[in-house]
């Protein structure tokens, strides 16, 4: 199963929020091979500049910015040479496709990037909790599963039970739940 996930969704990993359990249960699985991840590289520096601003807000722990931050740029860099996370480049292609969603479906150019990498990458189920990009992912025919409101669906895409607890990464380490 190959998943691809948003700025908002991959920040569930490194941010407690709604959605962050099965957002850590989709990690895991693709870190024991049962699942690949796709996001865009635009969606690193998104992410990176919401952990700003949530820091910024006081809406971090002390030394959290830093935390969070080397645990994305470490964990993208350990799942792609595990070969189970795809990061997107931004090419010319990539940018005209999304310029084109931009257009046809009213997007933030970020949020036709993710629709466009999906569609290139032919993911099987696009996760985000964006309602603009969950319309124009579905117009496109793509599945679309929110991670706060769909995580049944998630697990059982996964072939896991909700209350089931996969290895995951944390970090560089492999823990268990």
């Amino acid at each position: 199963m190959r998943f691809l996930l948003d700025a908002n969704a991959v920040l569930k990993r490194y941010v407690s929020e709604p959605g962050s359990v099965i957002v850590t249960k989709v990690f895991g699985a693709a870190d024991s091979g049962q699942a690949s991840l796709v996001y865009s590289l635009w969606t690193l520096g998104e992410c990176l500049g919401v952990l700003d601003r949530l820091d910024r807000q006081g809406r971090l722990p002390a030394r959290g910015l830093a935390e969070a931050s080397r645990a994305l740029l470490g964990e993208t860099t350990r799942l792609t040479r595990l070969d189970v996370l795809i990061v997107v480049p931004l090419g010319v292609k990539l940018i005209r496709r999304a310029w084109d969603l931009l257009l046809k479906y009213h997007l933030y150019q970020a949020d036709a990037i993710q629709v466009a990498s999906a569609l290139e990458r032919r993911v099987d189920i696009l996760l985000t909790t964006d309602a603009q990009v969950a319309l124009a992912a579905r117009g496109e025919g793509l599945r679309v599963l929110d991670p706060e409101q769909d995580e049944a669906e998630i697990a059982k895409a996964l072939r896991l039970r909700s209350g089931s607890h996969p290895r995951r990464a944390v970090h560089g380490r492999r823990t268990r739940d």
